[in-house]
């Protein structure tokens, strides 16, 4: 039981120091070299939820805006899309929230999080003009 703990403990240990100190721009650059392969799309998407939960929007607007033009479709399009739209909204990027917002609605018009879309694109329109 005692190694069953230790063997968490440092697991979790790990996790924390990796996720506070790993160095992003080499692994999107591993990613980028390698774009082709089955697991990139999945890794980047990664790479920019990482970006976004450290609070880095800027970067994480741009990570997503560029998963969406290297993998234009995939099965990660539509939580990239949210995501792209958490960060511009925080990004106070409204002409990109709208996109991101009309490209949900548009494709994904049946889609989980479609009533929520629809309530911030009325959102935005009443309080930007969009």
């Amino acid at each position: 039981m005692i190694r069953y703990v230790l063997l968490v403990l440092a697991l979790a240990g790990g996790y924390y120091y990796l996720s506070r100190h790993c160095d992003m721009d080499r692994g999107l650059e591993y990613i980028a070299a390698h774009k082709t392969a089955s697991w990139a799309p999945r890794a980047h998407y990664t790479v920019a939820r990482i970006t976004f939960e450290r609070e880095q929007y800027p970067k994480a607007q741009a990570l997503f805006t560029q998963h969406l033009a290297d993998y234009a479709t995939g099965q990660l399009t539509s939580q990239v899309l949210c995501y792209l739209e958490d960060s511009a909204e925080y990004n106070h990027d409204w002409p990109a929230a709208k996109a991101a917002i009309d490209r949900y609605i548009d494709e994904y018009p049946e889609g989980p999080k479609a009533d929520l879309m629809k309530k911030r694109q009325e959102l935005i329109r009443y309080e930007h003009g969009l």
